[in-house]
């Protein structure tokens, strides 16, 4: 399968109120994001997206069609 975005970060959503923040501040960011570990990925601008993505992956990256680096620095680790 081959990627959409170019901008990949590894993540880390700790609590609940992060899962939100997180959401919140990824519909603002043009364009697609994504949550992805190895071959899954997830809506970013999905709340139940990013919630499950903190509940069943260990590791979670998120991928941006447009750097996203600026309105995510909280979450990237």
């Amino acid at each position: 399968m081959e990627r959409c975005c170019k901008y990949l970060y590894k993540i880390e959503l700790r609590t609940t109120a992060d899962v939100l923040e997180f959401n919140r501040a990824a519909t603002r960011i043009r364009g697609k994001v994504y949550l992805v570990n190895g071959d899954k990925k997830l809506n970013a601008k999905s709340f139940l997206g990013v919630h499950l993505a903190k509940l069943a992956w260990d590791e979670i990256y998120v991928e941006c069609e447009e750097n996203c680096r600026h309105e995510l620095r909280k979450f990237i680790v």
